[in-house]
């Protein structure tokens, strides 16, 4: 699916404005002379993010489960509209999941129990409402944060360098909040980002699995060496042979790889333009929302 057919229909959709502007941004990204290299970052990575807490991973690993941290880090950090212990209740969250792409309330209380149980939020009373608990994120999970953040700000200083997004990173205690902010008060009046590309997000994102697969397949593609074997890609991700051979099986059956007379790998060249699309459109996401303080220099 090409930008264009994306851009088509994003115009019959709420929030095409801003739709007009992040893929403007995923273009740009896309024809720059260093969007090779931006790539190879992205893997790398997205590579270590997905290595760096396996069992937070197997809790995200779909989107809907991505989003729903995301909320919760949101909704946390949203202070100004929710007060000094943050909005991250049962009742905000399921607003924020009745929103198109809608997430069920029984996901939303599973990953809540799952979140709880294994360290990642604490729970306690809302002091503004006694009836409600406040989920709040606990050093694990902002430690879960640091190698999402490194990669993509990282990668986005290949691209934009001038906007030194890495060290605003480090040096702006300021700016993970905003980032957080921004990006989820624009889940109220922007497109998703999962809904930019449903067919990629419906491979990509809900199978467990395939987001680890396709980063080895692409590396291999880039680097022209070969694809590490199932059992090799097993024990780095976490996951069951079984698992990645169905994720091989399914991405086949897409036209997403092909598979030789041994079941090895290959990138087709569906995989290798929609992944780039994709990495676009996602920096072009974080573009928008990584920003300086207001009224500091910007390039964009």
């Amino acid at each position: 699916m090409s930008i264009q057919t994306v851009q088509a229909a994003l115009d019959r959709s709420p929030g095409s404005d801003e739709a007009d502007l992040l893929l403007a941004q995923a273009e740009r990204f896309a024809a720059m002379p260093s969007f090779d290299e931006a790539v190879r970052a992205y893997i790398d990575g997205m590579t270590g993010f997905r290595r760096s807490n396996r069992l937070m991973n197997k809790l995200i690993f779909s989107h809907a489960r991505w989003r729903l941290a995301g909320y919760l880090l949101y909704l946390n950090a949203d202070r100004e509209r929710y007060g000094p212990d943050g909005g991250a209740t049962y009742g905000h969250l399921l607003a924020m999941c009745n929103r198109p792409p809608e997430i069920s309330p029984r996901v939303l209380k599973t990953m809540l129990a799952l979140l709880q149980f294994t360290g990642f939020v604490t729970v306690a009373r809302n002091k503004s409402d006694s009836r409600s608990k406040i989920y709040q994120p606990t050093p694990r999970m902002q430690d879960f944060m640091q190698p999402w953040l490194r990669y993509a700000t990282g990668t986005l200083d290949i691209l934009e360098p001038d906007m030194r997004r890495a060290q605003l990173w480090k040096d702006d205690p300021g700016f993970i909040d905003r980032f957080l902010v921004s990006s989820g008060r624009a889940h109220e009046t922007a497109r998703p980002l999962v809904q930019y590309m449903p067919e990629w997000v419906a491979f990509f994102g809900t199978r467990e699995g395939a987001g680890a697969v396709v980063l080895a397949i692409m590396r291999a593609d880039i680097d022209g060496t070969a694809v590490p074997s199932r059992a090799e890609l097993s024990r780095a991700f976490g996951l069951s042979k079984t698992q990645v051979t169905k994720v091989l099986q399914i991405g086949e059956a897409q036209g997403y790889f092909t598979l030789d007379a041994a079941g090895v790998p290959a990138a087709t060249d569906l995989l290798r333009t929609t992944f780039r699309q994709w990495v676009a459109t996602e920096l072009a996401f974080y573009a928008r929302h990584m920003r300086p303080p207001a009224g500091e220099f910007s390039t964009q």
